[in-house]
């Protein structure tokens, strides 16, 4: 056991990450865990997030829970002196987390977790937002549920693709939908049907709509992922021209 039940998941890796001032953090659960294992990572997390962690009915979920949160605060921890367990949290309008403004810290963060496998995206002061989705027995792409989220230029598009395709592209579509939603604050209030993706050199790039009038100020990247797996992170604005400076209040 690593000094103070630091019971890190292997691999806990930096995953590549397209913009300079953010950084990418995967973790998944390890096959044939032990219940020793969750309960120490379980240790870091707030008396709420314990709490909501044993609300869960599938013990899988209340295991990728713990992990993702245990990951959001050692990922914050990186090079400052706050420990894990000290961090604290508030919530945007829409129950987005933030840092509590106690810790003077600029940072923003977005977490995002699926079949075991847990991403944290932090940045220096941007808006972000990160998600990671499942291809098989993930959200199926009924016809209903496709005119409900895609536009009708993505719609097109994706119907032109070969039948084989046409899932993957689905699920990378919504990822990036989730995580622009994230970057946004709104969550799943952000009508996903009016927020319309192209491409441009293989890259997501947003067309101006009434969601997104501005699309300019919002930079997607499709990421990375673990095989069965898509991922996105979408940040607020260009890519900078230098990494902030960015401050932890001592302990």
């Amino acid at each position: 056991m690593i000094a103070g039940g630091d019971i890190r998941p292997r691999p806990v890796r930096r995953q590549p990450s397209p913009e300079p001032d953010v950084v990418l953090r995967l973790a998944r659960l390890a096959p044939g865990e032990g219940e020793g294992a969750r309960q120490d990572r379980a240790r870091v997390l707030s008396a709420p997030e314990r709490q909501r962690a044993e609300s869960f009915l599938r013990p899988a979920d209340r295991d990728e829970y713990v992990l993702a949160h245990w990951l959001v605060r050692h990922t914050l921890s990186e090079g400052t002196s706050v420990p894990p367990e000290d961090w604290d949290f508030a919530q945007g309008r829409y129950g987005k987390p933030r840092i509590a403004e106690r810790f003077g810290d600029v940072r923003e963060f977005s977490l995002s977790h699926s079949a075991g496998v847990c991403l944290v995206a932090l940045s220096t002061g941007r808006p972000v937002g990160v998600d990671i989705e499942r291809l098989a027995g993930g959200t199926a792409n009924s016809p209903p549920l496709l005119r409900s989220c895609l536009s009708g230029a993505e719609l097109a598009t994706l119907s032109a693709l070969p039948d084989e395709e046409q899932h993957p592209a689905f699920i990378q579509l919504w990822a990036l939908k989730e995580a622009l939603a994230k970057a946004m604050g709104l969550g799943l209030r952000l009508p996903f049907r009016d927020v319309d993706f192209t491409w441009r050199d293989g890259e997501p790039v947003l067309r101006p709509t009434t969601a997104v009038p501005e699309p300019e100020r919002w930079t997607c990247h499709h990421l990375d992922a673990p095989a069965g797996l898509r991922a996105a992170l979408c940040v607020r604005g260009p890519r900078p021209a230098a990494v902030p400076i960015r401050g932890v209040r001592a302990r």
